[in-house]
């Protein structure tokens, strides 16, 4: 037996077998739809902690304007983590961050954030027809839990937007923060709530059967700096008064 016939023809090469087009076309979609989950993941993220530059940059009232000019630059502008953001946990309608406060100015800044896709969500929950876009709806307080009142001026209101979400800036002046201080010395939690009014926006008592407003509350400042620590906010060489 020659090597040929022991080896055979090394001329003769089978042919790969060819890919299923079916097969290709199913991997090919697989990939595409991985990335395009990716790429929507990375866009939410994006989005739901998207602030505008301006809804961020700290606001000069006349009173920190003058308290300002009167320390010659030298202020004192604290700022913190919100650790519940949110008015409610569950449904998470509005939302809350960058707050700027300077309790010698008796000044406090906020900025609220919300989907207005809350008008659709109010109708079906409430039975409420509102819109979101009207910003003439919207009437906002601070609340302090101590006395149970409302405190300070709202001297600042600035809007804007970005997709679907609608930003809104808040300036209080006038606030008592040595109220909040002399609680916090006495080992009394004592708060300030951001109070969010939508005229319109009711809900019917189950016992009354009474249709009332419907409240919405965020914590923005707690005295209790060991539980809601308090840092410095560094100010921007832009971040001066106009």
């Amino acid at each position: 037996m020659d090597d040929m016939e022991r080896y055979g023809d090394y001329n003769e090469v089978d042919e790969s077998p060819r890919k299923s087009p079916v097969l290709r076309a199913i991997k090919l979609i697989a990939v595409v739809l991985i990335f395009a989950i990716i790429g929507f993941l990375a866009f939410r993220l994006f989005t739901v902690n998207y602030y505008p530059k301006n809804m961020k940059a700290l606001e000069y009232t006349d009173a920190l304007a003058a308290h300002y000019k009167e320390k010659g630059g030298n202020i004192s502008v604290l700022t913190q983590k919100l650790k519940a953001p949110y008015d409610d946990e569950k449904d998470g309608n509005f939302f809350c961050d960058h707050l700027r406060v300077c309790r010698e100015a008796g000044t406090l800044q906020i900025t609220l954030r919300y989907n207005v896709s809350l008008s659709k969500e109010f109708k079906q929950d409430l039975g409420c027809d509102v819109d979101m876009e009207n910003q003439e709806l919207f009437t906002f307080r601070l609340w302090r839990s101590g006395d149970q009142q409302y405190v300070g001026t709202l001297a600042y209101v600035e809007w804007d937007s970005f997709m679907m979400y609608r930003y809104v800036k808040l300036v209080f002046e006038d606030v008592d923060f040595s109220v909040l201080e002399n609680s916090a010395k006495e080992d009394k939690p004592n708060w300030l709530m951001l109070d969010i009014h939508v005229d319109g926006v009711q809900y019917k008592d189950k016992k009354t059967k009474e249709w009332l407003d419907k409240e919405f509350k965020i914590l923005v400042y707690e005295n209790r700096e060991e539980w809601y620590h308090f840092k410095e906010y560094k100010l921007s060489k832009s971040e001066v008064p106009k």
